[in-house]
This record gives C-alpha cells, structure tokens and sequence, in this order.
C-alpha cells in the first residue's frame, strides 16, 4: 500500500454551514459551526493550488483556489464555508484518501462571505 506523506496541521480553520429556519414565523439565517467555539476551528495544513493546479480546475468549470488536509470527520462535506486568514471558502470537493478515515483532502473557492442573523457553535 502506497503511504501517504505526512503535512504538519498548523493552521486553524472555522468550519460552519449556512441554515435557514422559521422563528416566530421570520426566516433566520444560522451560521453554524461544526465545532465548538472553545475550539476555535479545526487544526489543518493549508495551501494554494499552484497555477497549473487552478488552470487544471478551470477546465472543469471550478474556481478552486484552496486545498487543505484536515483530520477525517463525517461533518466535513462539500458546501460547508471555512474562514482562513480573514477569507471565506466554499468547500467544492473532499477526498477521503483511499477511505481509511484518517485524513481528508479538501479544495475550496473563495466566495463572498454570506449574511448571516445568528451565530451558533456545535458542541463536537
């Protein structure tokens, strides 16, 4: 079996998903975390996809900029939003690596970062 090079987790990322509820008959938007807010992200190894990496991408018309390593957790799936260095992204793709549930490879796009009327943190 191929082994998998090791990447230091250096870098904190805030992970939410944006919801949408009824309150007292009003639509709400939640931006909630997927961790806790004492937490405060989740550790991981950022980096920007080269150039030829982001031409590649283009071809399949995605506007990926972002990949980062993070540790495997069911809660992390394509759509979610991560805040790094003041900048939002959009999750557009996540690569279990070979399924063994240990690392996760995911690339983003930055997007603008959406409205929202609450905050709220998971108690992972």
């Amino acid at each position: 079996m191929k082994q998998r090079s090791r990447v230091v987790k250096d870098k904190k990322v805030r992970a939410f998903e944006a919801t949408v509820r009824v309150v007292w008959g009003f639509e709400r938007v939640f931006k909630t975390y997927i961790h806790s807010e004492e937490s405060a992200g989740l550790w991981a190894y950022v980096r920007q996809l080269s150039q030829t990496e982001q031409h590649k991408a283009k071809a399949v018309q995605s506007n990926e900029t972002l990949q980062l390593v993070l540790n495997h957790s069911p809660k992390l799936k394509t759509g979610l939003y991560l805040e790094f260095a003041d900048r939002t992204y959009k999750v557009v793709s996540v690569d279990p690596f070979e399924f063994n549930r240990t690392d996760l490879t995911i690339r983003a796009e930055e997007v603008s970062p959406p409205t929202f009327d609450e905050v709220e943190y998971d108690e992972y």
